[in-house]
This record gives C-alpha cells, structure tokens and sequence, in this order.
C-alpha cells in the first residue's frame, strides 16, 4: 500500500521548512525510519519500497519549491521517464535514514533528479530519476518549461556523469 500517512507528515513538515528555489541546487532532506509495512523476507528494506520513498522526497522538493501553483498556472503535470537506481547497503526493521533529494538540472528533453538514502554517512541507495513535464499536448520540452519559469535555459550545465548514464544501451532502447 502507498504510504498515504507519510507523505501527509511530509507535506505538512515541508510547510514549515524554508521555501527552496527550483534551480538552487540546494537539497531537501527528510528523516524516516524502516517500518514493519517496508520490510521484506529478510527483514530490510524492500527493494520496491525504496522506490516508492524515493517518491515522498520528490513530493517534499516539489513542496519546498511550490511547484504546485507553477503546475497550475500552466495546466501542466510531471511524470517520471525513467530511473537508474543503486542499492549499496542493507537496511533493517527499525533503523533510522534520511531521505535526501535535489534536482541535478536538465538537458534537451529532460529534468534530472538525484536522490539517496544515507544512514551515518553511509549512503545505501543512491537514485537518478529522470523526468519530464506533460501537458495535454503531450511532453513539454525543458526549453519551454524553463522559460516558463523566467529562468535562463542552459542545457549544458548538467553534469557528465548524468550524460553517460543516458548513453548505455540500455536507456537507447
């Protein structure tokens, strides 16, 4: 089941937080626990719930910007295209983490965020998702979406690192 309570505390805690502006590069970060509903067989973090929390941080970054009234405004929504996710360490029923979450930036076609779960230092998930905004039309170019914003568009400002993860074979498909 989608965790319905925690994206409320989520989004009633970001309320509180200090607004962040959608290119400050500037991470948000949420502190959550494993419970017994994230477990799997072997007692840790489920593959599948790491992905679904990676969601709550999206929810609570979108927050902090107000992308809301910006989605709004230009009758627009957002849809994830894709993600390239890294699970390096366990996590075990009761432990503590923090969600962390920042938009790395955009090129031609996409926005990109990065996300991790760190626990004492450590991250154990680490997460490139890679969105795009829709409109009835269809995708909405980030040229378009960034001039909507008021903001310069610059496509070249993301970081190599995020272009070689599109080039493998596997994302051309």
């Amino acid at each position: 089941m989608y965790p319905y309570l925690r994206l409320a505390r989520v989004l009633l805690s970001s309320k509180f937080k200090t607004k962040l502006n959608f290119y400050s590069r500037d991470s948000d970060s949420i502190p959550m626990m494993v419970l017994p509903q994230d477990i799997d067989p072997f007692m840790e973090l489920n593959n599948g719930r790491y992905v679904t929390l990676l969601d709550l941080g999206r929810y609570g970054y979108g927050s902090r910007v107000n992308i809301n009234a910006f989605l709004k405004r230009q009758k627009w929504s957002l849809t994830i295209t894709g993600t390239y996710n890294e699970y390096r360490y366990r996590l075990r029923l009761f432990q503590r983490f923090v969600l962390k979450t920042k938009i790395i930036g955009y090129d031609e076609n996409w926005f990109y965020f990065f996300q991790k779960i760190e626990r004492n230092g450590k991250t154990h998930m680490a997460s490139v998702v890679k969105y795009a905004f829709t409109s009835k039309n269809g995708i909405v170019k980030p040229k378009e979406v960034v001039e909507a914003m008021g903001e310069p568009y610059d496509p070249t400002q993301l970081p190599s690192w995020i272009t070689e993860i599109g080039q493998h074979q596997v994302f051309k498909k």
